[in-house]
């Protein structure tokens, strides 16, 4: 498997902030299996979506047009759903994800960045983009869509790359 962690400039937030969620804010999840992180600077953000081996909205040419900060009250609505994926996603609760807010075609959406995160290790989700080329479907991504509360888009990485 061929891991691509890419560090972030440290840049201010260009996109309107909500006041209940703090730059690089971790927020906690409803199932305490997998844990999650909401990207808000925008230059990880951008590269959060700069898939190595699954299709993304970025991957489509002007389909992501700015970048916004969750609220607590979008993430913990988008968990409280997570169980919607479970036909396609082999128990996406136990997964660490990353939310990055982006516009599209007018609307708000939210996209998630579901990986496996060592125990104790040194990343920071909140402040690094997990970027992992093939790996299989333990690496996966999908579309949520705050106001009709629904998912879509999920992709996997392609598979572990072999020897």
């Amino acid at each position: 498997m061929h891991v691509l962690l890419l560090a972030s400039a440290s840049l201010a937030l260009a996109a309107c902030t909500p006041s209940n969620v703090k730059p690089g804010a971790s927020v906690p999840t409803a199932i305490k299996a997998g844990q999650s992180w909401v990207v808000t600077r925008p230059v990880v953000a951008a590269q959060v979506l700069d898939t190595c081996s699954r299709d993304s909205p970025a991957r489509h040419a002007g389909s992501v047009t700015g970048y916004w900060a969750p609220a607590r009250s979008d993430i913990e609505a988008l968990e409280s759903q997570l169980s919607q994926l479970a036909s396609q996603v082999a128990e996406p609760n136990l997964s660490s994800r990353q939310y990055v807010g982006f516009e599209s075609g007018g609307r708000r959406l939210i996209y998630i960045n579901a990986f496996p995160l060592p125990d104790h290790s040194d990343i920071n989700p909140a402040r690094e983009a997990i970027r992992v080329c093939d790996g299989g479907k333990q690496f996966w991504g999908a579309v949520y869509d705050p106001q009709a509360r629904t998912f879509s888009d999920v992709q996997f990485n392609g598979p572990p790359a072999t020897p």
